[in-house]
């Protein structure tokens, strides 16, 4: 059974991926050249919220473990502000593709450092399979981002 806290925690780390989501939508239609990129990169973020919205239910039926450690909500809402506010400079015309490329590298950098999804244990193979998929694209995205942003910054 989830404490309050947790529950807070898990709706905000499904809204973060949402969030994310969303933003890549934006760089999409506002970067054509890295169309593809952005494109395949947010609805891997649409799975990872949908399976976060699985892994709470999976939680308060006992099927998984959320041990959230040092995780606060506060942080997780500050991730979002600050996606929102990047969300609505980008819709500003305020970012430049350099700009989109090195945000997005902190942001899967930041999820992969605060190990948002270390903190999920299953003794069944198919969920730990869901977790395990979660962290492999997230460090994909970092990858394909930084391999992006390297080009782009040779070309100038």
């Amino acid at each position: 059974m989830l404490k309050d806290y947790q529950k807070e925690l898990l709706i905000l780390l499904e809204q973060c991926e949402l969030e994310i989501s969303s933003l890549y939508k934006l760089f999409a239609e506002k970067f054509p050249s890295h169309k593809t990129l952005w494109k395949s990169m947010l609805e891997e973020e649409i799975n990872h919220a949908a399976y976060l919205n699985k892994f709470s239910s999976l939680a308060e039926e006992g099927k998984i473990s959320f041990g959230e450690k040092t995780t606060k909500t506060y942080t997780v809402k500050a991730i979002i502000d600050d996606m929102k506010t990047r969300y609505q400079k980008a819709q500003a015309n305020q970012y430049t593709l350099l700009n989109a490329l090195s945000f997005s590298l902190n942001l899967e950098e930041s999820i992969i450092e605060k190990k948002f999804y270390d903190y999920f244990f299953s003794n069944d193979s198919d969920i730990t399979t869901m977790i395990n998929k979660i962290k492999k694209e997230t460090f994909e995205h970092r990858s394909k981002i930084k391999k992006s942003l390297e080009k782009e910054k040779n070309r100038r």
